[in-house]
C-alpha cells in the first residue's frame, strides 16, 4: 500500500494573533535591524505565533509543526528579542493602555511583589533547593501593578532568598518607574529589603502580614494580586515547570505570556471571550 503524504499540523487559532493584535506590536518586532544587512524573508508574525504556541503547549523546539517557520528562525528571533529587551519593550506599551482602560494612570505608583518556586526538569541549568517550599528548581520574582499586570520578572535558583532576589530585580529596573512609591510584599521579604529600599530608592515597603490564626490558603487583601498573576502565567504549559535550561529564557516566555494576555484584553478575539 502506498504511504499517505504527511499532513501538516492545523493552525492554532487559540494562540495565533488576529490582524488587530498583530498591528499593535508589529512596529516593535518587524522593524529592520539597526545593523543593516539583508532583510529577512521570514514572516515575523509567523515567528510570534510560533512562540505563542510554544508557550501555551510546551512544545519542544524540534517538534514545531511542519507548516510553520523553520525552527532555527524561531529560536534565533526568540534569543535576539530576549537579549535586546524587545519583549520587555512590547509589554510596557500594552500594560499602560490596559491600565488606562481601567481608569488608572498608565504609569503604576503602587505595585505588588511575590515569589513562586517552580520545579526544574532534567534540562539542566541553574537551580537550587528551596528548603521552605521543599522545591528543587528555580524561583520567580513576580513584580506586578495593582491590577495584576506584569511590571518585571526575574528567574533565579530557588535557594536564593526572596529578599536577595528582589534586590537584584529592583536594582535593575526600579529606575524605569519614577512614579513608583510603594511595593507590597509578604513576610518572606521582611529580612533586609526595607533597608535596601531606603538606601537605594524612594520606594516604601509595605509588608502585608497574614491574619492571626490563619490556616491554609486564604485571600489576603492587597497581596493576592501577585498570586493571581502567577496563576495566570501557570495557565501556559511551559510555565508549569522550568523546562528551559537558561533562566533568561524562562523570563522571556513569562513576558510573552503577559503580552498575549494583554493583547487579548485590549483586542479581544470575539465578543464572548473571557479576558484574564
Amino acid at each position: 500500500m502506498p504511504r499517505r503524504a504527511r499532513r501538516s499540523y492545523p493552525t492554532n487559532d487559540a494562540t495565533d494573533l488576529t490582524d488587530e493584535q498583530w498591528a499593535a506590536i508589529a512596529p516593535l518586532v518587524a522593524a529592520p535591524s539597526p545593523n543593516g544587512g539583508r532583510p529577512t524573508d521570514i514572516d515575523r508574525r509567523a515567528i510570534v505565533n510560533a512562540l505563542l504556541d510554544n508557550h501555551r503547549t510546551a512544545r519542544q523546539w524540534r517538534m514545531r509543526p511542519n507548516d510553520g517557520p523553520p525552527m532555527r528562525s524561531v529560536r534565533y528571533d526568540f534569543d535576539t528579542w530576549n537579549r535586546d529587551g524587545t519583549l520587555i519593550t512590547i509589554n510596557a506599551p500594552l500594560r499602560n493602555p490596559a491600565r488606562h482602560a481601567l481608569n488608572r494612570d498608565p504609569a503604576p505608583s503602587i505595585s505588588v511583589l511575590d515569589s513562586q518556586s517552580v520545579t526544574t526538569t532534567e534540562a539542566g541549568g541553574e537551580r537550587g533547593y528551596d528548603g521552605e517550599k521543599k522545591v528543587n528548581g528555580r524561583k520567580w520574582q513576580f513584580w506586578v501593578a495593582t491590577h495584576g499586570f506584569l511590571v518585571r520578572v526575574l528567574v533565579h535558583p530557588a535557594d536564593i532568598s526572596d529578599t536577595e532576589g528582589a534586590e537584584w530585580l529592583l536594582a535593575a529596573h526600579h529606575h524605569a518607574f519614577p512614579r513608583m512609591h510603594e511595593i507590597r510584599v509578604d513576610e518572606g521579604y521582611k529580612q533586609g529589603l526595607d533597608e535596601w529600599l531606603q538606601k537605594n530608592t524612594a520606594i516604601r515597603l509595605n509588608i502585608i502580614e497574614k491574619p492571626p490564626g490563619q490556616k491554609g490558603c486564604a485571600v489576603i487583601p492587597k497581596r493576592w494580586l501577585a498570586e493571581r498573576s502567577i496563576a495566570w502565567a501557570g495557565r501556559n504549559r511551559l510555565a508549569s515547570k522550568e523546562y528551559n535550561r537558561n533562566p533568561e529564557s524562562s523570563e522571556a516566555f513569562l513576558y510573552l505570556g503577559s503580552i498575549a494576555m494583554l493583547l487579548n484584553r485590549l483586542y479581544p478575539r470575539c465578543s464572548f471571550l473571557i479576558t484574564l
